[in-house]
C-alpha cells in the first residue's frame, strides 16, 4: 500500500502502471537469475508495452511476466514458468487493489486506465485483440483479419 501511495499521481500513463504494479511489495522476494536473462530478454522484445528498467532489475521481470501473461506468451524456462505462476495468481487481486485505490481517490481517467487493465488481466487479452479470441476454434486467420479492421464489436452484430 505504501508503494501505492507513493506511485500513484492522477496523470500516470499504462507504462507507469505497469511499473506501479511490477515495484508490488507481493513480488519482493522475486530475483532474475543468470539462466533466466537470454529467455527474459527475448520476452522484453516481444510484449507490447516498453520496460524502462534493466533486465537485471525485478520489477522489469515482474513487470515482463505480466505482459507475457495477458499476450499469452508461452515460456520455455521452468523458473520463468514458476515466477509467471506467482505473477498470475497475484494479478488480477493486486489489479483490482490499485482500481480501488484509484476509484476511492476520484482520478476519473485513472480509474479508466486502471479498469481497463485490470480486465485485461482477467481475460488475458489486450484491448486491441478480437474479443473472439477467447474462442479456441475460431480460426486464427479470421481473427488477425477481423483485428487489422478497426470495426466494434455491435457492427459485427
Amino acid at each position: 500500500m505504501a508503494t501505492y501511495n507513493q506511485l500513484l499521481k492522477p496523470t500516470i500513463s499504462e507504462i507507469e502502471l505497469f511499473r506501479v504494479f511490477s515495484l508490488s511489495s507481493e513480488f519482493q522476494y522475486i530475483t532474475v537469475r543468470d539462466e533466466e536473462k537470454i529467455e527474459l530478454q527475448k520476452l522484453m522484445e516481444r510484449v507490447p508495452i516498453p520496460i524502462k528498467e534493466s533486465i537485471d532489475e525485478p520489477s522489469a521481470k515482474v513487470n515482463c511476466l505480466l505482459q507475457a501473461f495477458i499476450s499469452q506468451l508461452k515460456l520455455d524456462g521452468f523458473a520463468l514458468m514458476c515466477d509467471m505462476t506467482h505473477v498470475q495468481q497475484s494479478a488480477g487481486r493486486l489489479m483490482r487493489a490499485i482500481y480501488e485505490i484509484v476509484l476511492s481517490r476520484g482520478w476519473a481517467q485513472l480509474t479508466e486506465k486502471c479498469l481497463s487493465l485490470s480486465k485485461m488481466v482477467t481475460r488475458r487479452m489486450w484491448q486491441s485483440m478480437c474479443p473472439l479470441r477467447q474462442f479456441k476454434k475460431c480460426p486464427e486467420e479470421i481473427i488477425r483479419k477481423m483485428e487489422k479492421k478497426i470495426i466494434s464489436m455491435g457492427e459485427y452484430v
